[in-house]
Formats: structure tokens, sequence, C-alpha cells
């Protein structure tokens, strides 16, 4: 679509240039990767969330935690209560603003007096960890003091000119210069928000973006103790009874209660995904892309784009996938996979890498489309306890969206499911692909060679992928493995029913091939795993190929008339494999 610019912002923001389409002479979409909400509220089509403001302002909220999943308009919605605190804001090429005229025509302004007399009224101090994803402790510190010192040089001026403790003012000037000390750097929050009240003589709101990238990080590359202890002492500090500042704002995709990052509060408010308060404003709810497809002559694509997008469910309330709604429009109204790859989420790669066998079952259920029933945690334990808990890990990947909650949560047990047809291709394409951990060689390699039933080819091809992650591979066990099989598999799921751990003859079977259309004959694999270098990999191949027959996995496949029957045993040890496709010798 061509745009046409139109100029039309005065000195003080009451109008901004818009992007309209050439054609339609319509608003477009909002820039994708941009959360700049002061700017594109008025320059694209914007939906309206300020009543989130009301809800706040009502509450008399004073630390408030909101975990979403990435890309659903966590950072936006900081953005835009930053807009609506502080009196002015920058423009490009216009300099400073009144940020008043950004909200005339917003609900908030509708709502009333009581909630127009808070518009300007608070300084703002902002910190973003989104970038906090350095692999050692020493480039993630040096990061945050990067981060925290930049903020802090922001206000010099009132740590200079309207503060007089000597002591503070020169801790926050190293900590600005970036060479405070670890202590200084935890402690510099608390003592900005106290200069800043002091010399504007109004309370700060501070507000924290991506509040739970560090620990994530700290978590799956080792310092996780030194960042948690870092972290609870910083939060802490800024927001614990802190009577210079006017309310705190985290955000976040995972809420973590016990490893302590929040126990220095005094009771904050969390509101997760499984909470209905505040639910409608992140993510699109259906009457919003309704509107939306109405604005842009696209209501015939309302049945697509729902299929798609739709289906994540927040506190009971349907919510559409906003990033790839507004891609989806971006794009002339072509559907795609827009959320894949959108960031990196390094918990999802430490499930799917350790990935518990009882599982298994779980994730090829979902890629029937099926809603299994499993245990779901409310909220998570510690980061590195979670892979022991398998309700923490299905509440990970709810939090994280890529399931949602399919049935209500009864004694901790509730059904799951892919939310949309997006979320299918992501589940397959994202957390397979990071169960390939850059794969080299492609699965179409594996799967053509177990199509012509050729076993050198087939040992081959996964030698080949093993040794390509040689590393990923150093302490996975059977149940990892058994699900890497299965993930070889799952671009299969279209010509074949892919089953696993399924009663057959006198045991359960690891994974099974059940052909949909013919040619194609079925397929019983039987997955084993050495516990040393020093162990048989071929007489272990010949066991798992011999126990088919012993256990007479096939007897199922035979009642249903199925003949053609492969059956494979595979013996693996970190980056090596071998395969027995013949029946041994008795």
């Amino acid at each position: 679509m061509k745009t046409a610019m139109a100029e039309t912002i005065d000195k003080d923001g009451r109008q901004v240039c818009a992007g309209r389409t050439a054609r339609t002479g319509k608003l477009l979409p909002p820039p994708v990767g941009t959360s700049d909400w002061a700017r594109f509220s008025r320059t694209s089509y914007c939906v309206d969330k300020t009543l989130i403001l009301k809800d706040l302002i009502d509450a008399e909220s004073t630390v408030v935690l909101f975990t979403r999943p990435r890309r659903f308009g966590k950072t936006t919605m900081l953005e835009m209560l930053r807009a609506f605190y502080e009196p002015e804001t920058l423009v490009e090429g216009r300099g400073m603003v009144k940020t008043e005229a950004f909200f005339t025509d917003k609900k908030i302004w509708a709502a009333g007096e009581k909630y127009q007399r808070e518009q300007g009224k608070h300084p703002v101090i902002f910190l973003s960890f989104k970038d906090i994803k350095q692999t050692t402790v020493e480039e993630a510190f040096a990061r945050l003091a990067a981060v925290i010192g930049g903020e802090v040089a922001r206000f010099s001026e009132c740590i200079e000119n309207g503060w007089g403790d000597g002591a503070k003012k020169r801790s926050l000037r190293r900590v600005m210069n970036r060479e405070g000390t670890k202590d200084e750097l935890s402690e510099s929050l608390g003592l900005l928000s106290e200069a800043v009240h002091a010399f504007t003589k109004k309370l700060p709101v501070i507000l924290i973006d991506e509040y739970d990238q560090p620990i994530t990080t700290a978590s799956t590359n080792g310092y996780y103790d030194e960042m948690c202890n870092f972290m609870r002492v910083f939060l802490s500090g800024a927001l614990k009874d802190n009577k210079h500042c006017h309310i705190g704002i985290m955000t976040g995709v995972l809420r973590v209660a016990k490893e302590g990052i929040l126990s220095g509060l005094n009771n904050p408010e969390v509101w997760t995904v499984f909470e209905q308060k505040y639910s409608q404003y992140f993510g699109f709810t259906e009457e919003e892309v309704t509107e939306m497809a109405r604005y842009y002559g696209a209501e015939d694509k309302m049945p697509e784009i729902k299929s798609w997008y739709d289906g994540y469910d927040f506190g009971g309330t349907e919510i559409y996938n906003p990033w790839s709604v507004l891609r989806y429009f971006q794009c002339n109204c072509k559907p795609d996979a827009y959320w894949l790859d959108t960031s990196s989420n390094d918990l999802i790669t430490a499930i799917v890498r350790d990935l518990p066998h009882d599982m298994v079952r779980t994730l090829e259920a979902l890629l029937r489309d099926e809603t299994p029933r499993v245990q779901m945690a409310k909220e998570l334990g510690p980061y590195k306890d979670v892979m022991a808990n398998k309700s923490s890990l299905y509440a990970l990947l709810v939090s994280a969206g890529y399931l949602k909650i399919a049935s209500p949560i009864e004694e901790g047990m509730c059904k799951v499911a892919l939310p949309n047809h997006e979320l299918s291709l992501v589940f397959v394409n994202d957390i397979k692909a990071k169960i390939n951990a850059a794969l080299a060689v492609g699965t179409g390699d594996i799967v053509g060679a177990l199509l012509d039933r050729d076993a050198d080819a087939l040992r081959q091809a996964i030698a080949a992928f093993l040794l390509e992650s040689v590393s990923y591979f150093d302490t996975a066990a059977e149940g990892f493995y058994h699900g890497l099989t299965l993930g070889f598999l799952a671009i299969l799921r279209k010509r074949f029913r892919v089953l696993s751990n399924v009663e057959s003859g006198e045991g359960r079977f690891d994974i099974a091939l059940k052909p949909l259309v013919e040619p194609f004959p079925a397929f019983i694999i039987e997955v084993k795993a050495a516990d040393s270098a020093t162990d048989d990999l071929k007489a272990l191949a010949r066991d798992a190929r011999a126990q088919i027959d012993g256990k007479k996995y096939d007897a199922t496949f035979r009642a249903e008339g199925i003949t053609d029957i492969e059956k494979i045993g595979l013996a693996y040890f970190k980056d090596r494999i071998e395969i027995c496709k013949d029946a041994p010798e008795r």
C-alpha cells in the first residue's frame, strides 16, 4: 500500500502527521516493531486501550505486575502510561510537546475530570531489561549498568541541583558514569526516585519493562543466584514502601513467586493470563478486531483472521494476537505465522531440551489438535526448578503464549490446546526447531530416508544432525531422544497418525506411524539410550528391534488389516546413533 504523509502537528502536539494509504486515505496500522505510543497513536490506526488508566487510578494501586506473552502489547502499554503521566514528550522534528493532546480524543478523557487531573502530573522513570540476554554474569551486569546508568543520566539535573545528600549524590554519579559497584547499582533506582521527588516536588512513576528477562537469562546460563539476589534488592529498594514513588508498574512474560524476586515487596498486585481483571488491555478483543476489519473494508476476512490469530483466553476474555493481526493488515490481508521467531524464549528451549518422558504424549496429542488434560499451576516456582514440576512447565507454556487453557482449572488440572492455526505452525516450527537446535541437516532428509525404507541413509541423516549439535545432547536421556525422534516425524502428521506410548500387544510401543493415505506402510519405532560410551550401541539397537517382535507391538495394526509394517530399533548416545531394521537372528 502506498502512503502519503500529511504534516499536521502543532507545537503542542494537538495533531501529528498521519500515514495514510494513497488509494483509500485510511490510516495504516502502527509500524511493526515500534512501541512509541505517543507517535503512532496519532499517525496510525490506534486501538484505544487508555481505560487501563481508569482501572489503575480507581484501584489506587502502588505496585503492579502484568505478565503476558511476548508481542502482546506490554511495552506499548508502558509507553502509553509514560505519555499520560509525563507533562511533555519529545516528538521527532518538533521538539518537546505537551502530552495532553494525545489523550483528549481517547476513552480516558471521556471518563471524566478525576482522570484528566492525573494527566501530566508525574515524572516517569522508565527501564527496559529486554536486552539483558548475555551469556556470562560479567557481561550481564555490564549491560545492566549501561541501561540503569543511562536512565539515571536522564535525570542528572535532579541529582545535581535539587538534592543535598552528598553520599547518595556521589553514588548516583558513579552509576551514571558506569563506575558504580554492584551494591550501588542495586540501590540506584530507589535513590533516583528520591532525587527526582526532591527536585520536582512530584512523586515519580516507575515503569519496568521485561522485569523477568535478567532472571530468565541467568537461569539458562548458570548465574541464577547472583542475578536473583541483585534483582530482589533492586526492586524492593525502589518499590517497597517507597514514599518517593507514586506507582510502580512492571511487565514480563512470567510470574515466578517463590524464588524471592518479589518477596521483598508488600503484596504487589500480580495480574497474569489467569486473572480476569485487566484481561482486555493486552492483545485485541473480538470487538476491536471486527472494528479494525470494518475500517479496512475486510469484514469478509473475519473467519480467516479468527482461525489464524484468535483463540487465546486471558481470564475468560477472548483475545487475538495483536502482533499478527497488525501484520496481517499491513501485508494486504495475507495470512501467515507472523509471530514465529519474533523473539527468543530461552526457557522454552530448556523445556524441550530436557523434555520429561511423560510429556511426549501430550505434545503428540496437541499436534493432532486434541485437548489433553494436564496439571496446571497458576504461578511458577523458582526458574531454576521449573523443569522439576510438570504443572509449572504447562503454566510456562500458557504464560508464554504457546498453549491456551481449554477448560476450567479444577483441583490443579485442566485441558490445554493450541490456540489457533498460527500457533499450530509455530508449535511445530518453533518448539520443534528448538528440539532440532540449529538443524543443519533438514528433517526432510531424515523423513525421506524413513519413507524410502533406507536404514543406512536414515542412520547417516540422524548422525549428521547429532554431530552438528553435539554439545546440545551432552546430558540427554532416553525421554529426550524419544521426543527428538517424535519431532523428526511431526512433519508427517498429514500422511500418518503419529502415535506415542500407545498400548499394543503385550506392552506400549515408543512411536508408531499409522498411514492415513496409501501407499505408505506403518512404522513402529522403539528408542533406547545408552548409559555410557562403553555400551554397545549396535547391540542396544538390536534389543530395541527385538522388543517390537517380542512384545507383539504390531498386534493392533494387524488386527486392523495393516500388514505392511516397518519395524525399527534406534539406539542413541550423545552424538551417536545406531539402527536395526531387520529382525535379529534367534
